[in-house]
């Protein structure tokens, strides 16, 4: 045992931590190459399971209309994405209440959780000292004989210590419990979620679309991909988030908009141009064009009188 800790266990009161770090940092690390060892089987076990063993069919693939809205279109692939964020939201509200010692390892360190956790412990000590003597204080006012003003200085001069020892206390408390929630804090913790929340993020999605069969490309009337691809990909959609999806949703809007503006100018090109051909062909095709003309033409001669 290393001086800190003997230090620390002959001198904080009961209820402190008095956990080794090495031997608590061995264990965390244990357990985070447990979870990302289990994370790894279950992303196979997911992925073979939906493109290989889960009943998945075509859906129905309906060509869009003009001005389709591809908001309405994608509305159960949006409320997914959603979904997949509010229940990671929970997840890690939950965790990061309840698991500090994760949360250290990951970020802080595990002898700044210790030191920490005994910062609070000595600061709930100090305030139920603190609160003691401030009772005793109370009590120890007495009225004794004398002037009106100098029993109320004494009291004043009584009330103020207390309530000044009183509100060192709640301070310190106060800023041991801010310094600990303040674990979730630290770069490495915020590089750790990221990374944690893109990964169960795309896993959650993987799941809500092999379950519920949601095939993004058959909603955009693209039938050319097969099924499972289609459920695969539209779970990986679906977990990058709500906002990557919204992107998506909004590069597909503008695209489709413009092809419909460039067909829709084609369309009205192409009656005018068929209309003109077809005219050009009927007058070289009318066998009765030509002679007309040339026989209005001699009997205008024939009939000028000469002079």
């Amino acid at each position: 045992m290393s001086n800190v800790d003997l230090k620390y266990t002959i001198a904080l009161p009961a209820g402190a931590p008095k956990w080794n770090e090495t031997q608590k940092f061995l264990a965390m690390r244990f357990w985070f190459r447990v979870i990302v060892g289990l994370v790894i089987v279950v992303w196979i076990a997911l992925i073979t399971w939906t493109l290989a063993f889960a009943q998945i069919n075509k859906a129905a693939v309906t060509p869009l209309e003009a001005g389709a809205n591809l908001t309405v279109v994608l509305a159960p692939i949006l409320a997914a994405a959603a979904a997949v964020e509010r229940t990671l939201e929970t997840i890690f509200n939950v965790i990061e209440n309840s698991w500090h010692t994760m949360i250290a390892y990951l970020g802080r360190g595990l002898r700044w959780l210790k030191s920490s956790e005994i910062e609070v412990t000595l600061a709930r000590q100090f305030l139920a000292d603190a609160s003691e003597k401030y009772n005793m204080e109370l009590q120890a006012i007495e009225f004794t004989e004398g002037s009106a003003s100098a029993m109320i200085n004494n009291m004043q001069s009584r009330m103020e210590g207390a309530n000044r020892m009183m509100g060192i206390a709640q301070k310190r408390l106060e800023d041991a419990e801010d310094n600990l929630a303040d674990v979730t804090s630290s770069d490495s913790y915020r590089s750790a979620k990221a990374a944690a929340s893109v990964i169960l993020g795309l896993m959650l999605g993987v799941v809500i679309s092999t379950l519920a069969q949601l095939q993004i490309f058959a909603m955009l009337g693209i039938a050319a991909v097969p099924p499972r691809i289609d459920v695969l990909i539209t779970g990986l959609i679906i977990g990058s988030g709500s906002y990557p999806v919204h992107s998506l949703v909004g590069i597909l809007q503008q695209g489709k908009d413009t092809l419909d503006s460039v067909k829709g100018y084609f369309n009205r090109s192409a009656p005018s141009v068929q209309q003109r051909v077809t005219s050009v062909l009927s007058a070289a095709e009318s066998p009765t064009s030509q002679p007309a003309i040339v026989e209005t033409t001699a009997k205008s001669v024939e009939e000028k009188p000469n002079p």
